[in-house]
């Protein structure tokens, strides 16, 4: 059964915050959501106590659909971040039923062979990084973690092999390839940073495809944007979430 940590009233209205590759705390500056809202966030391979898995779509998204259901909740609202997005991308094509809404942040859906394969071959030394206490923390400062969240990715990130490294990478969601997606009817929104990669906006454009998608890019933002610049990102998650749960 998969991990997961909660915040707020189990009584309140649920969303599943689906974090960044090896970042379970993507969220840390959306966790204050919890005074209106029932928090999940579960610990997908990579991070957290999920740390030493490899990254295997299809069976991590199998384990996101028993936890949703054991939530006993009518629908709940799902927020995904790159690796997160791209699994929110696949929760809501195969199960929309589940869902009031989704937000995509910096879902890359995209992928190309070169830009696979280079990533790919980085793996052995960023995976080497990633043991770097030192580096961790800096990482931790950087994106606004609180010093027992920077304390918690500096002891799982020591888990991060390079197997699970490029499994991030050589398992990314292709979207042409998910025929589903395209009929979704329910409330999304796709959000990326204007300073991100061109692949990153290209892929904005596949997810406006569907016309319940709205997709926005935000001004000076980099692709660590839920975490750097939660005073622009929350304001517009904020209208999203009330707007689509005042639908149920």
């Amino acid at each position: 059964m998969i991990h997961f940590d909660e915040y707020g009233n189990r009584q309140n209205p649920t969303i599943l915050l689906l974090h960044g590759a090896g970042a379970l705390d993507t969220f840390c500056q959306q966790y204050c959501f919890s005074e209106k809202y029932h928090l999940v966030v579960p610990h997908l391979c990579g991070a957290g106590k999920a740390a030493d898995k490899v990254y295997e779509p299809e069976a991590l998204k199998q384990e996101l659909f028993h936890l949703i259901e054991d939530l006993h909740k009518e629908k709940v609202g799902v927020i995904g971040h790159s690796l997160g997005g791209q699994m929110a991308v696949m929760l809501v094509s195969e199960r929309p039923e589940l869902f009031c809404s989704a937000v995509f942040l910096s879902a890359w859906v995209n992928p190309t062979p070169s830009t696979v394969k280079i990533y790919c071959s980085l793996a052995g030394i960023s995976a080497a990084m990633l043991h770097w206490k030192w580096l961790i923390q800096f990482q931790g400062k950087y994106w606004n973690y609180t010093d027992p969240q920077i304390d918690i990715m500096a002891e799982y990130t020591k888990q991060i092999t390079p197997q699970v490294y490029r499994s991030f990478f050589a398992n990314t969601l292709d979207l042409s390839k998910l025929s589903t997606y395209q009929s979704v009817r329910l409330p999304m929104l796709a959000i990326c940073g204007s300073r991100e990669v061109k692949d990153m906006k290209t892929s904005q454009q596949l997810l406006a495809q569907n016309p319940n998608c709205r997709t926005l890019i935000l001004p000076k933002a980099n692709h660590d944007f839920p975490m750097r610049n939660a005073g622009e990102l929350n304001p517009i998650l904020e209208d999203f979430l009330f707007q689509s749960f005042s639908l149920i």
